[in-house]
C-alpha cells in the first residue's frame, strides 16, 4: 500500500464529507420551494389569490418554509409588490 493509495482514499473522504454536509443543507432549501410553489400554484387554481411566481417569492419561501409562504400570502393580499 503506496503513500498516493493513502492520500487518495484520505481525499476521497474529505470529499465525500463536505458534499454531505452541502447536500444536508440545500435539499431542504429545495424541498421548501417546491412546497412553496406548489401551495402559490394551489391557491392561483382556486381563485384565492393570485400570487407571482417569481425568483423572489420561491427564495422566500425557500428560506422561510411555511412562514415564508404565510409572508408572501400576507404582502400579495396587503398589496406589496415583491
Amino acid at each position: 500500500m503506496g503513500w498516493g493509495l493513502i492520500i487518495a482514499l484520505f481525499l476521497s473522504v474529505i470529499i465525500l464529507f463536505v458534499l454531505f454536509r452541502l447536500l444536508h443543507r440545500i435539499v431542504p432549501l429545495i424541498l421548501n420551494g417546491m412546497f412553496g410553489v406548489i401551495v402559490f400554484w394551489l391557491f392561483g387554481l382556486f381563485g384565492v389569490m393570485n400570487v407571482p411566481l417569481d425568483i423572489w417569492t420561491f427564495l422566500i419561501a425557500s428560506f422561510g418554509g411555511i412562514f415564508g409562504v404565510a409572508i408572501v400570502l400576507a404582502f400579495t393580499w396587503i398589496g406589496v409588490p415583491l
